[in-house]
């Protein structure tokens, strides 16, 4: 019981990898809080604002257009890295991120003509390459956050020397991005042991929570087993303890009551009222029935739970001699259960697969 439960709820607890508990765990530095995005919408607008004013002597629909683009290009790339969630950025999706951050800063730069060059001008892209490329560090790629940012000096660099104001002025206006990007490697460094100590105390929260729902369904299994036991023995071990001299129809109806005591034991997979009468009635009927329950049957899959328990209840209904063997198999194996009803040398199998699907094959042994 315990370890069926432990094997159900880790199964649905993946991590980043693939094996994960939750997005919060992993996610340490909060990057899909909706503080991070209200700081992000904040600089957007900022974005828009400080470029609309730097740029205000820009008249041509076409430079317009090129900036307009590269501050989608950056709305994107942010997207794309504040939505991700893992331990680990993936390489594609971090490739595609650098790569972004670095268009959009061509595609803006590119579109400053240089009549109208001021130094201010270049700070929204630039900061917004810095923002992009210090997220990703964060998200476990600072190796392509640093490719990036290289690249995009180069892309300034080449653009300075166009437009005239030089490579040297033109790369020292992504400058800045460096001591930012120099911060982002200091929380990587040190976030990267706090979160495998969060992973490891969360990994020990779920260990411990998925032991006590263990421990406490085997206890209302326990108690659901001993209520029955008190339901139906005790009143014929008070008869023993009194002295009652037992009939022959006194002694069946004790020999089934043992029987039904051992099915809810042996075979709680099977348990249900309708089962339990049709059970009685067939060992009544002198039909030996046997059922037995390896656990492949889950609890959550109530519809097929009920539709077995129909099949065994008709089974046994058209039994009237020889024996009924109904068995829930073990754990991933093809076959869920079966239902077999020997007559002499008749036999009838009911197979249930654990897709579901139903068959049933008749036939006769011979000698």
């Amino acid at each position: 019981m315990i370890g069926d439960v432990r094997k159900r709820r880790r199964g649905t607890d993946r991590d980043a990898d693939g094996t994960d508990l939750d997005d919060a765990t992993v996610d340490l530095f909060g990057l899909g809080s909706p503080t991070v995005a209200w700081a992000i919408g904040a600089f957007a607008v900022a974005y828009v604002v400080v470029l609309g004013w730097t740029c205000a002597e820009i008249h041509a629909v076409r430079n317009w257009l090129g900036l307009g683009v590269g501050f989608a290009v950056f709305v994107v790339a942010t997207a794309i890295v504040v939505r991700t969630r893992g331990i680990r950025c993936p390489v594609p999706r971090a490739a595609a991120i650098g790569s972004l951050a670095v268009c959009g800063l061509a595609m803006s730069l590119w579109n400053i003509p240089a009549p109208s060059y001021q130094t201010l001008q270049t700070a929204p892209p630039v900061s917004a390459m810095t923002i992009v490329l210090t997220l990703l560090a964060l998200q476990g790629r600072p190796f392509f956050a640093w490719a990036a940012a290289l690249g995009g000096s180069v892309v300034a660099a080449v653009w300075g020397a166009v437009i005239g104001v030089g490579p040297v002025v033109g790369a020292g206006n992504t400058l800045f991005c460096y001591p930012v990007m120099m911060l982002a490697m200091l929380f990587v460094v040190m976030g990267r042991p706090m979160e495998a100590r969060i992973r490891m105390l969360a990994e020990r929260a779920v260990d411990q929570a998925t032991t006590e729902a263990a421990t406490a369904a085997a206890a209302d299994e326990r108690n659901r087993q001993l209520r029955q036991l008190d339901r139906r023995a005790r009143p014929i071990l008070e008869q023993i303890v009194d002295g009652h001299r037992f009939t022959a129809d006194e002694v069946a109806a004790s020999r089934l009551t043992e029987g039904q005591l051992r099915d809810g034991i042996r075979a709680p997979g099977w348990d249900s009222a309708q089962v339990s009468e049709a059970v009685w009635t067939a060992r009544h009927r002198g039909v030996s029935v046997l059922l037995l329950d390896d656990g492949a049957l889950a609890p959550e899959r109530r519809d097929l739970a009920d539709r077995l328990r129909g099949l065994l209840v008709d089974e046994l209904t058209r039994a009237d001699r020889g024996q009924v063997t109904a068995r829930i198999f073990p754990p991933e194996r093809g076959l869920l259960a079966t239902i077999v009803a020997n007559a002499g040398t008749d036999f009838r199998r009911v197979e249930c697969g654990a897709d579901g699907i139903v068959t049933v094959r008749t036939g006769s042994v011979t000698a």
